[in-house]
């Protein structure tokens, strides 16, 4: 198959393939540079911390989809393919609405997982644990909140900004400042995700 041919055909697709691959990639690598074997414990583990991470916020994720649907009214930016924002020709419909509700709360669980998962890389970093000083990793300042999250949620948000602004198929220019602002806000409602997470179970007192 053509490239040109391929790219077509997983361009509608692009965004959730990305995000979900990057999300497999985090779950299945991270804890085995963490904790060195990949056993059955290093990844129940794993699912134990996401369970809680999901848990708590879905409140936000679902605040997320469901507050940022003028961006898709006003034709802005959506979570979902840009084939469901409103056209002259074509009024805004109940299913793009639903898409774009359920996308944005897929993407921000996406966005939470990885960054959780990078809290492990965190813990290693700080204690001096292998592999850490071998590949020089640098010791981090004090943010507030542990690096390795904020870098989790930074970088599926990246993601999605920029295959979703790909997913167009037209230049940044022909796009047009508010798609490409609407887009980045988005983005950045993901970026903080993980942190959002962290708080909310903080809250909790646990």
């Amino acid at each position: 198959m053509p490239v040109s041919r391929f790219l077509r055909r997983f361009r509608p697709y692009s965004v959730p393939i990305c995000l979900f691959t990057v999300v497999g990639a985090a779950v299945l690598f991270v804890p085995l540079l963490v904790l060195g074997d990949a056993t059955g414990r290093t990844y129940a583990l794993t699912v134990a911390v996401l369970i809680v991470a999901i848990s708590s916020v879905l409140p936000y994720a679902a605040a997320v989809g469901v507050l940022t649907v003028p961006f898709l009214y006003t034709g802005v930016g959506s979570y979902a393919s840009p084939a469901v924002l409103p056209t002259d020709a074509e009024s805004l419909a109940l299913a793009g609405v639903f898409r774009h509700v359920v996308a944005g709360i897929s993407y921000v669980v996406a966005a939470t997982a990885v960054g959780v998962v990078g809290i492990g890389l965190d813990f290693a970093a700080s204690s001096g644990s292998e592999p850490f000083p071998a590949v020089g990793f640098p010791s981090f300042p004090s943010l507030g909140v542990p690096p390795f999250l904020l870098l989790g949620g930074v970088v599926t948000a990246g993601v999605y900004v920029t295959v979703q602004l790909w997913r167009y198929g037209k230049s940044l220019r022909d796009l047009g400042w508010e798609t490409v602002l609407g887009t980045g806000v988005l983005g950045l409602l993901l970026a903080v995700a993980p942190v959002v997470a962290l708080w909310i179970f903080g809250s909790y007192g646990f």
